[in-house]
Order: C-alpha cells, then structure tokens, then sequence
C-alpha cells in the first residue's frame, strides 16, 4: 500500500517551481516593454540578442537586462526610496538633498564643484585652440563668434548646499577661462556667473528641484548677452527689463524632483515658483516660430523635436543669429528672439560642434555658442569621437 503524500509538501513545491518560473515568465511577457526610466533618467537595458557567434557576451548582457526588468523593481524601488526620504538621506547619488527643500544635481555638476572634474589642461588647451579655429574661420566669412557660459546652481546659490560640500579652490571652468585668455584671447568668452550673482539680492534664480535656472536668470543672462553683442551691433538693446513682464506662478516638479520622486508622491519637493513672459508695449516687435523644420537633428538625439527652433521679426535691419546650444537656452530664446531679424536655435545632442553645413545655409551675421559649464569637455569628446 503506497503511503499518501502530504499536500502541504506537494503545494510548498508547486509554489517553489512558481516562484522560480515567475520571474522568467514576466521577462517573456514584458519584452517590448518602456525602455526609458524618467526616475533614473537613463535608458533601461534593452533583451539581448542572441547570437550564435558570440555568446561568450549573452551571459552578462542577459544579467543586465534582468537587473532593469525583475519582477516588481518599481516597487522596491519605492520601498528603498521611501526609506531613504525618511531618514533625509537622497535615495540616489544623482541627487544632493540640500537646505530649505533644494535639490542640486549629484552627478558632473557635482564633481566640477569639487574639482574632481576628469577635464585636463591638455583637453582644455585643444578645446581652446578649436574655439580659435572656429573664431578665424567664421571671421574669414564675415560671421562674428562668440562663447557664453551658463553656470551651474552650486556656483550661484552655495548656501543651500549640505554643509560637507566645499568648493575647490579652482575649478575646471576656472582653468578652462584661464587657458582661453592664454591661447584664444580674440575669441569673446563671457562666464555669466558673475552677472548672476550681481542680481541675485535674496532671490531664487534657480529651480529648487531642476538643475536649470529660471526665467528671471534668464532674462538677466539674455541681456547680458544682447549688451556683448551690442558693442558690435549698435543696433541692439542694452538693457530689455522694460519690454517684459514675468508674472510668477507654481512650476509643478522638475527633472531633479522626477529622479527622487515615488511615483510623483513627494510633494515636498514637488512644486516651485518660475516666471512667465509678457511682452509690454515697449518692445516694438515679437518673434514668430516657424515650426517647419530645415535641419536633420543629430542621430541618436533623444530630443529630436527640440534639435531645432527659428524665430522671424520685422526687424529687416536687425541681424541674423545662430545659437548652438543645449537646454539651458531654452529660457534664453523669448528674451533674444525679438531682437533679430532671424534667430536659429540648434540643440546638437550636447556635442557644440563646428556646425559649418548648418552656418554656410543660414549665412547669420552671429553665431552663439551656449554651453552648460559641466559640459565645456565635450566639445574635445566631439572632436576625439571625430578622429576616430
């Protein structure tokens, strides 16, 4: 006579042949799902291909692939953020918890703060000398160059930093300045750090959970701006605080708030004030958008509608501006568009380059070039990338 089986037995392993099945069943069923994290602001690993021929790779890939798509990561991610927030720590290295709610980005702009910025003087001295290229070949067309560079909100707003971050002594933007007044001096370079600060008084001119600035430090960069270029273009207006308005409102959440958030629950950090633009009767002129698009953005750009943006006035004795830029200009574009006759606007992936083919169709009388400090490197990544 057999001896019968104990059902608990039998269901204890049902439930451990389960628990091992599940999680491959859910990367079978969940293949094609999203890619994008926005919280992580990065790309999710996508299922590898398998390959007969290199499968010594499979492995590892697979591996992963696993680690961004297990069963029931968002909520463990939750749980571990939720645990992070309570004990005020940032559940991310992405993200500086700092005073009075502000958040400041964990990642270069951090390390440029510190000076542990990868960004030699070597770099930096190629990086100067193709600026200089650019200067004497736009010149030789009749084109005036110039370089602006837009800080980040560690440099403006220190004092709501923890208290165990300290700045260095010098930074790589310091040095860089300091190899294009030695290499480039003809080249026009403007650090609008210090126009910021010379406005600042007790208010906010960054987001307190974005790590861009707002309208208001838009508007006093843009015309710091507009004054540079006046010296050349009389033309152009010194001072623009009198043509617009900017009517305060609630900017509900930002990238550095998306990237701490449990699923949009923290609403500690979540709203923040901005500013929206009025134009007053004093300004005379508005720009138009001409949303056709005359340019192929840059391959593998993940922003593909922001790769390109122009504006037309009236302003048929006003010049022709080019900007290469990134998303900081963003703000910058209502404050300076009203002012030229044309205004090309070109977000190329962050890789500022030469962009000739883009000057010789357009023929502007100016070409911007707008960076975000932590990002001056990559304009010798660019051109290492090209070499290759």
């Amino acid at each position: 006579m057999k001896e019968r089986q104990n059902p608990y037995i039998i269901l204890t392993v049902i439930l451990f042949v389960c628990m091992l099945a599940f999680p491959a069943f859910h990367l079978v069923c969940h293949r094609n799902q999203a890619t994008d994290s926005q919280r992580e602001n990065r790309t999710l690993a996508s299922f590898p291909s398998l390959n007969p021929a290199r499968l010594d790779k499979f492995p590892a890939q697979f591996d992963y692939y696993f680690n961004d798509h297990f069963p029931f990561r968002d909520r463990f991610l939750d749980a571990y953020f939720l645990y992070a927030m309570f004990n005020r720590q940032s559940p991310t290295p992405s993200v500086v918890l700092g005073k009075e709610d502000f958040l400041f980005s964990g990642k270069e702009e951090k390390e440029l703060f510190e000076g542990k910025l990868e960004f030699t003087e070597e770099q930096m001295a190629i990086v100067a000398d193709e600026l200089a290229r650019r200067f004497d070949t736009l010149q030789k067309m009749g084109i005036r160059y110039y370089v602006f560079l837009a800080p980040t909100s560690y440099e403006i707003h220190p004092e709501y930093l923890p208290p165990y971050l300290r700045r260095a002594p010098e930074t790589a933007t310091d040095k860089f300045c300091k190899v294009m007044r030695e290499r480039a001096p003809e080249v026009p370079l403007t650090y609008l750090k210090s126009t910021l600060l010379n406005h600042k008084g007790g208010t906010l001119l960054y987001r307190k959970n974005d790590n861009h600035w707002n309208m208001l430090a838009a508007q006093y960069s843009a015309e710091k701006i507009l004054k540079t270029l006046s010296k050349d273009y009389p033309m152009l207006p010194a001072t623009i605080c009198q043509d617009f308005d900017l009517s305060p409102y609630v900017y509900d959440g930002g990238n550095l708030y998306s990237w701490i958030s449990i699923r949009g629950n923290s609403p500690k950090y979540r709203a923040d004030q901005e500013y929206g633009v009025l134009y007053t009767d004093t300004i005379g002129f508005i720009s138009i958008e001409d949303t056709e698009q005359d340019f192929t953005p840059t391959e593998g750009f993940a922003y593909p509608d922001a790769y390109e943006k122009q504006f037309r006035t009236n302003r048929t004795d006003h010049p022709k501006i080019l900007f290469i830029r990134d998303s900081y200009c963003n703000n910058i574009i209502p404050f300076v568009s009203p002012y030229f006759h044309e205004s090309l606007f070109i977000f190329d992936a962050w890789q500022y380059g030469a962009n000739y083919d883009i000057i010789r169709q357009v023929n502007p009388n100016i070409v911007v070039l707008m960076i975000y400090e932590p990002h001056i490197r990559n304009i010798y990544k660019t051109l290492e990338f090209s070499c290759k």
